[in-house]
């Protein structure tokens, strides 16, 4: 009998698998799967060396990272197909596998054809990025699959960027949002962002799935209920075997090639080359760098009356308890949000009263950070609007760094999920920006990538492993998803693991200063704060970076909270309120959150623009209260009550929709008249009012489309081949829908430049947004006939000549077919 090994090292785990027999009459034998923390070499020994390695008469290798073995290495489409073919048979099928760092799908053909699919360089609906979602939460892949598996109502989460799905999904959490519904919403989402790739109407009808994300309950029942809506067959395989296809797959390759082996020794294939640049050490730049001594403990003889100051955040929440007279901190806490911003502030209100501290008088709370909506909301239903004041994180974090040094006029503030930067003049903030989606300038990137590297446990340590390195690996300014390609590259080219943890760092660093900062100005007294600056490998990629001097606060963590507890100081009249009792706070519960749709006219013009309120029902003190914000308006703002849009505001978007349902509603019926469809959506933008006259008088009756919402998107998702923007996938399902009305025409012009604004030389759009009539004619296949003029507007607008020449082309188009 004869043994033989397949190998599949992956971006985050090693998988082997191995066979006995011949070929014709293969028998399963044992399996491994590990995560390797980016060495996956070591890990290999170690399984291979309890295989009895020297008995082996093949092997072969797969994978990402591969290469980093001397063995044949097999092509992953290759294994993929092998390995389905032995455990599953030569039968046509559509096999969809989603990896740690990828998602395909591959066609097996009647007749051995193959056609092969795989996402762009996206994380969203990878393996990776759902352990990143889950982890924000406390929770493993697994433990969060479980919990979401029976949710019938999830949330809606739409498949976009991973970046922004995972801001909706903590602005869910900060909510309130029950987590087995954000969680429930998320598997659905990547669901339907690797169905994207799947072309139902062509591909073979058995449809299978492999990869370690499809060990999921909720991601095979939600492809179950995909394959049934589109006609195919679910062949509903252990998704413990559909996690070594390709082990498998390397196996069948090595033997039926008669590959042999090497010894164990030689085993670790010798890095070769690096290709990748190497930078100085971030150590270099400590000079730089001076972080602020602590101040002394505070001295008090007795209770003293205090401010709480809450900063719940995405991944960190903050407190500190100001004293109102001398304003010194008298203690401050620091835990992790775990995605549930309530519990986190309870928790910090238990450690504070169960601290020496507790002795002292709470006055007042004053609430910043991404959960400071619904934190604030208990706490105010708790001691009334009086005792809390709410604010932003910008103004709480530039008053926390005046406090420290009323010269400070530049603040980099990096937290988990958002990074700031604050221009300040005369103690006034003047400028600020944040990140607007990516992750790769924020405190989050660094744990999570540092997390996969073997021997680190803590952020800490990897700190301290960026200081020792004496070199840092450039990693680019890339967004976060492909960093971690480069990270990948970088451990198989066998870049030293302290190098590739430095670059980290300065990558961190590099993407703030230019996606964040940008072209704004930097004054003299620079702080950095946010808690990822506790590190000093941090605070010297920014010295090394900028060239200046970098001053770190004592707790660069606290800013937030300490400036927004001096914020509340400032607003209550402390002296003149009650004691406040923590114990109330740790009893109140959120029962139910919930949405409505305002319903009043008091604050919108008068005709109602139906904001979706955001609505807390909890239990205080044995009683059940209502909470409610959100809107243009403070109407529903029951705890701040300020000042939002003026009564009787002006809605524009409102406005815009009216005036477009007036023009359509003058335009005189044509019974019988061939029926044009179009859309006021992504590039008809404020062009649908001359396009619809001009079609009008041409001899058509247009016809207005659906407006654009959650089900218009959901369809574009679905129905497109690839994974374009949102915009272009929402028109993508506009188009869908308005082609289902069956209408003569469809009216999707190609726009290659709108017109000219303040003397500029080109205004051309998008290339998708330009190539989106032929996108679509292809993918709409048979139907109506899609009316498709090229229009360059250029300067002049209406009466440019290039816009006149499409207008007449269009018209002698449709003369030519008769309309």
């Amino acid at each position: 009998m004869t043994r033989h090994i397949g190998i599949d090292i992956g971006a985050e785990t090693l998988k082997v698998a191995e066979l006995t027999g011949t070929p014709g009459a293969w028998t399963l034998g044992r399996t491994v799967r590990i995560e390797h923390h980016k060495d996956p070499g070591q890990a290999l020994l170690a399984v291979l060396e309890a295989w009895d390695w020297d008995t082996v008469d093949s092997a072969a290798a797969t994978g990402r990272l591969g290469r980093q073995v001397a063995l044949p290495r097999v092509p992953s489409r290759q294994a993929l197909a092998t390995g389905f073919r032995l455990l599953r048979g030569d039968v046509p099928a559509t096999l969809v596998s989603i990896g740690s760092r990828g998602f395909s799908v591959l066609e097996l053909r009647p007749g051995g054809t193959e056609v092969f699919r795989e996402n762009g360089r996206c994380a969203q609906g990878t393996g990776n990025f759902l352990q990143q979602l889950v982890g924000r939460f406390g929770l493993t892949v697994d433990e969060a699959a479980d919990l979401a598996a029976g949710v019938e109502q999830p949330a809606h989460l739409s498949g976009r960027c991973p970046v922004i799905l995972k801001t909706d999904m903590t602005h869910l959490a900060n909510k309130g949002e029950a987590r087995d519904r954000i969680l429930a919403g998320l598997l659905d989402a990547i669901a339907e962002n690797v169905q994207g790739l799947v072309r139902p109407h062509i591909c073979p009808p058995a449809l299978a799935l492999a990869g370690g994300v499809a060990r999921s309950a909720r991601i095979r029942a939600h492809f179950q209920t995909f394959a049934a809506r589109h006609e195919l067959a679910f062949l509903d395989s252990s998704a413990e075997d559909a996690l070594f296809y390709e082990a498998w797959g390397a196996a069948v390759l090595g033997a039926e090639y008669g590959l042999g082996r090497p010894c164990l020794d030689a085993l670790l294939e010798a890095p070769g080359e690096t290709q990748v640049e190497l930078l100085p050490a971030l150590s270099q730049a400590l000079g730089r760098v001076r972080r602020m001594p602590p101040p002394p403990p505070p001295a008090w003889d007795g209770p003293r009356n205090v401010i709480l100051g809450f900063d719940i955040g995405s991944t960190g929440s903050k407190a500190v308890a100001l004293d109102v007279e001398t304003l010194a901190p008298l203690w401050d806490g620091y835990l992790g949000t775990d995605g549930a911003p309530v519990k986190a502030a309870q928790d910090l209100m238990k450690a504070f009263l169960d601290s020496p501290a507790g002795a002292h008088r709470v006055r007042g709370c004053g609430v910043t950070g991404s959960g400071r909506e619904i934190v604030g909301s208990l706490l105010t239903i708790c001691y009334g609007a009086g005792s809390v004041w709410v604010m932003n994180e910008i103004a709480a974090h530039a008053t926390g760094a005046l406090a420290q040094d009323p010269r400070v006029d530049t603040i980099f503030e990096i937290g988990g999920q958002d990074a700031k930067y604050i221009r300040l003049e005369g103690g006034r903030v003047v400028d600020a920006a944040m990140n607007e989606a990516c992750s790769a300038g924020t405190g989050s990137f660094i744990e999570e990538q540092g997390r996969r590297f073997a021997g680190i446990r803590d952020v800490r340590q990897l700190g301290e492993a960026a200081l020792a390195s004496g070199a840092c690996a450039s990693l680019g300014q890339h967004c976060s998803i492909f960093m971690a390609e480069v990270m990948d590259e970088a451990v198989a080219a066998g870049v030293e693991q302290d190098r590739i943890i430095a670059g980290i760092y300065n990558s961190v660093i590099a993407n703030y200063l230019n996606r964040v900062k940008g072209s704004r100005s930097c004054g003299r007294v620079v702080f950095c704060q946010g808690m990822p600056f506790a590190s000093d490998a941090l605070a010297a990629a920014v010295a090394s970076q900028t060239g200046s001097e970098v001053i770190v606060p004592p707790n660069p963590g606290l800013m937030g909270a300490l400036g927004i507890a001096l914020l509340a100081q400032r607003q209550l009249p402390a002296e003149g309120l009650p004691v406040l009792d923590g114990a109330q706070f740790l009893e109140a519960r959120v029962v139910e959150k919930d949405q409505f749709q305002c319903g009043s006219t008091k604050g919108c013009g008068g005709k109602g623009n139906a904001c979706r309120i955001d609505r807390l029902t909890t239990q205080v003190a044995g009683e059940r209260r209502v909470f409610s914000w959100g809107g243009a308006c403070s109407l529903w703002d029951k705890g701040a009550r300020r000042r939002k849009l003026p009564d009787l505001a002006p809605d524009p978007f409102r406005e815009r929709r009216e005036l477009t349902a007036s023009l359509m509603a003058a335009l005189e019926p044509r019974p019988g008249a061939p029926v044009v469809a179009l859309t006021d959506e992504f590039q008809m933008q404020g062009l649908l009012p001359f396009f619809a006259t001009f079609l009008h008088a041409l001899g058509l009756e247009p016809r207005l489309g659906a407006a654009p919402g959650r089900a218009a998107l959901k369809r574009g998702i679905e129905e497109a081949a690839v994974p374009f923007c949102a915009p272009m996938q929402q028109y993508h399902g506009l188009v869908a829908a308005m082609a289902e009305t069956a209408p003569d025409y469809l009216f999707l012009p190609m726009i290659r430049e709108m017109p000219h604004v303040n003397g500029e030389a080109h205004a051309t759009i998008c290339p998708i947004t330009q190539g989106a009539p032929d996108v679509l004619r292809l993918n709409l296949g048979g139907g109506p006939r899609i009316l498709s003029p090229v229009v360059d507007i250029g300067a002049g607008f209406f009466d440019a000549p290039s816009f006149l020449r499409a207008c007449r082309e269009l018209a002698r188009d449709l003369g030519r077919a008769g309309a």
